[in-house]
């Protein structure tokens, strides 16, 4: 009898992976529709649109076209909705922006993304937001927000992404986070300096686009 329950969670298990499987195909498919290269935006769904940090995403994404950048999102509210409104491009020019979001997660495609679908997993979308990226910029936000930046920390640190720019914009929002990893995390050996260099803090938009345009390696 134990066997066969064994048997039973060896075949569900396989089903869900196989169904896993599915959704990064569909995925890598659909991302492959956005020009490269790409900046992945992270940020809180629940931001305002009369924060300045919600402004300041705007702003980042409508220069991240005009150099030719694309932007991928959560396709969300908040940070989310103000990047894409920001990367709108003409109905006749080529897309460069993208949402991707999670099915039964209470949030529905902001009113400006151009290019949306859902996966049924937070895996297969992290994964995609973060496969295809030449830079990210992490906007306050709640435990998703800290949950793709340490993912993105973490598979640079562990070499299994390469290392590209990680912007943390908001030195006000992240600096007592930042002040938690040196004072708590370094000093008791948890993570290394070099850990800590792997990402700026700024609230300077230029500083962000400088960075952006250097790994991207495209002119101003």
């Amino acid at each position: 009898m134990r066997m066969f329950r064994r048997m039973g969670l060896c075949c569900k298990t396989l089903f869900q992976w196989i169904g896993v499987l599915w959704q990064l195909l569909y995925g890598v498919w659909r991302v492959s529709k956005l020009p490269r290269p790409i900046v992945s935006i992270f940020g809180g769904a629940r931001i305002s649109g009369d924060d300045v940090y919600f402004r300041k995403a705007h702003e980042l994404g409508q220069r991240l076209v005009e150099l030719d950048i694309s932007v991928l999102t959560g396709g969300g509210p908040g940070i989310m909705e103000a990047a894409s409104c920001g990367a709108i491009v003409p109905k006749e020019g080529k897309t460069r922006m993208m949402g991707i979001g999670v099915t039964d997660l209470g949030e529905s495609a902001n009113k400006c993304v151009q290019e949306y679908f859902e996966l049924n997993y937070f895996f297969a979308r992290k994964w995609l937001l973060t496969r295809f990226s030449s830079a990210f910029v992490v906007f306050p936000g709640g435990f998703g927000t800290l949950d793709e930046l340490s993912e993105v920390i973490t598979l640079i640190q562990t070499k299994k992404l390469k290392r590209v720019p990680i912007v943390l914009f908001g030195v006000e929002y992240w600096d007592h986070f930042m002040q938690w990893l040196k004072m708590e995390a370094l000093k008791h050996g948890t993570i290394s300096q070099e850990d800590l260099d792997l990402f700026t803090m700024t609230d300077d938009l230029e500083q962000v686009l400088c960075l952006i345009r250097d790994e991207c390696k495209v002119t101003p």
